[in-house]
């Protein structure tokens, strides 16, 4: 007969052979199946044919997961988080990741619109994927107060979540409506400094990477001259509500802060904030900009942790050589805030 039910032996998770086990199995699920269907992520819905139970002992009675394929882990149906496995849960919590542009993103992009390479800083949407997989369940919502040309929102579509959106520059925020018509009226042409006016629903996540100082006003001249070149922006826009554009480094923490803590309202009970930034240099000096950011908001949210995305494949250049010690910055800090 199939098999109905899985438990772990020592470190592998094996199939029970005991054929009554199995009948008390297929009978649990069928019951799972009637009771409690809005507990079980779609992927294992689609696939119920596939679907077996799991406890580790091998306890028919106190089974509450379901698997499908015993190398990708099992799915505990008490998972009020997420819709991951247990081993997919584990493999995310490693404090620190690689990532580097895909060229399928980027084919994406180009795709919908050759105007989205405008864009400075953009990131990708299979990175953000894997935070929003992490933080919410399907059909919940996805705020990204900073969203640049959509890549959030992107992700979103991708991971049958519901995005929403703020950005202040009219160019970029086409060019969202171009990659997530679906998401039309859930984007804001605005300034995330008015988000305390916005009609927005209940948020369950919130993840966005807001401007690094006005370090984009600051670039390198090659950077600046490569990209003027071919008729790019070098910032995200000349407006004076652009928090880029601020020169004095308290107060753009203080009014980057203010955007976070204006949305706390909005936010759900147990939901997270992802913030993206660097520590950033400026006149030979070092801002602590992610530690700074963390310290203040964790008088309004709960600081639970950081995860490190480091980008691998950012050229070297000799800073400090040869009289001092100056790093080259290829890694950024994922501050995760919760509202508690």
């Amino acid at each position: 007969m199939k098999t109905y039910f899985y438990y772990k032996n020592k470190k592998k998770v094996e199939p029970v052979e005991d054929i009554e086990l199995n009948k008390l199995a297929k009978k649990k699920l069928a019951l799972l199946l009637k009771n409690d269907k809005s507990k079980i992520p779609s992927r294992f819905l689609n696939e119920w044919d596939k679907v077996a139970l799991y406890h580790p002992r091998g306890d028919v009675e106190k089974a509450r997961s379901v698997i499908m394929e015993a190398s990708e882990g099992a799915y505990d149906l008490t998972n009020k988080l997420n819709d991951l496995t247990g081993k997919e849960w584990v493999k995310f919590t490693c404090s620190w990741f690689i990532f580097n542009a895909l060229h399928s993103d980027l084919k994406e992009e180009r795709e919908v619109s050759p105007d989205t390479k405008d864009h400075p800083a953009t990131y990708s949407p299979t990175m953000i994927e894997g935070f929003i997989k992490f933080f919410t369940k399907e059909g919940d919502t996805v705020l990204d107060p900073f969203c640049g040309i959509g890549s959030t929102l992107v992700a979103a579509k991708r991971t049958n979540r519901i995005g929403y959106g703020i950005e202040l520059n009219e160019k970029y925020h086409n060019l969202i409506l171009k990659r997530v018509p679906d998401f039309k009226g859930n984007v804001f042409l605005d300034s995330a400094e008015n988000i305390k006016s916005m009609d927005l629903p209940e948020i369950d996540f919130c993840i966005s990477s807001p401007p690094y100082w006005d370090v984009l006003n600051r670039s390198t001249h090659k950077f600046e001259e490569k990209r003027s070149a071919k008729g790019l922006d070098v910032n995200y826009s000349d407006k004076e509500a652009d928090l880029g554009n601020i020169d004095d480094y308290d107060e753009f923490c203080d009014r980057l802060a203010d955007i976070y803590r204006d949305l706390y309202p909005k936010m759900k009970k147990g939901g997270y904030v992802i913030i993206i930034v660097k520590n950033i240099k400026k006149g030979g000096v070092l801002y602590p900009l992610a530690w700074d950011l963390a310290r203040i908001l964790s008088k309004t949210y709960v600081l639970k942790d950081e995860k490190i995305w480091i980008q691998d494949k950012v050229g070297l250049a000799p800073y400090g050589y040869p009289y001092s010690w100056t790093s080259n910055i290829l890694h950024h800090y994922c501050i995760v805030l919760r509202k508690e």
